[in-house]
């Protein structure tokens, strides 16, 4: 007689691949940006279930820290065009945004207390499925989940496919320093099936 067992781990507890992501330099330019460039490795697409962003800043009124994610190919010089961007995710001065690619739209979501300054975090989930194709996602502010008005979502638009993605680039700027913590991971499906 075969018993399947379906073990299903939850994928924090290994297997996930996260970008390292070097800090901004603290010592700004003139303009207060700064920006850092970062490959995302082609196996994090093998086994792929779910992408998850954490953002922490400062965040103020006056700054904006945001994560681009696309494919380096116009060419790939390690660095992330904004032809080659795919969409843009941060906080731009009180509001939590996303951009897709064409960076022509805007789907942002204020919070309350958006003119206090403070510590924010931003947590970012993308179920996928076995093909790579978005099956959900959710946005949530300091553990209070909220949505993007305007932003219709299913279907899923095809920048939001982690399978075309490449690299991404992160970037600071404002006159209010954002001491941004940034943690990008991709964690794989560890559903294991054995037959016995």
């Amino acid at each position: 007689m075969r018993i399947i067992s379906v073990l299903l781990l939850a994928a924090t507890t290994c297997g996930a691949l996260t970008v390292d992501i070097p800090p901004l330099d603290t010592e700004r330019p003139a303009d207060g940006e700064a920006s850092v460039d970062v490959a995302i490795a082609p196996k994090v697409h093998e086994h792929l279930r779910e992408v998850r962003i954490e953002l922490t800043l400062h965040a103020t009124v006056s700054n904006n820290v945001q994560i681009a994610f696309g494919l380096d190919t116009l060419p790939a010089d390690g660095a992330l065009a904004a032809e080659e961007t795919a969409f843009i995710l941060g906080w731009d001065s009180g509001a939590w945004f996303l951009r897709p690619a064409g960076l022509r739209e805007r789907f942002e979501f204020a919070p309350a207390d958006a003119e206090t300054s403070r510590t924010r975090t931003l947590r970012f989930s993308m179920l996928v499925d076995a093909r790579g194709a978005p099956i959900t996602l959710t946005y949530a502010e300091d553990g209070g989940s909220f949505v993007l008005p305007s932003l219709a979502i299913p279907p899923f638009p095809p920048w939001l496919r982690p399978d075309a993605w490449n690299m991404l680039r992160v970037t600071s700027r404002g006159r209010d320093l954002a001491t941004e913590d940034i943690d990008v991971r991709f964690l794989p499906d560890l559903t294991i099936i054995i037959l016995r």
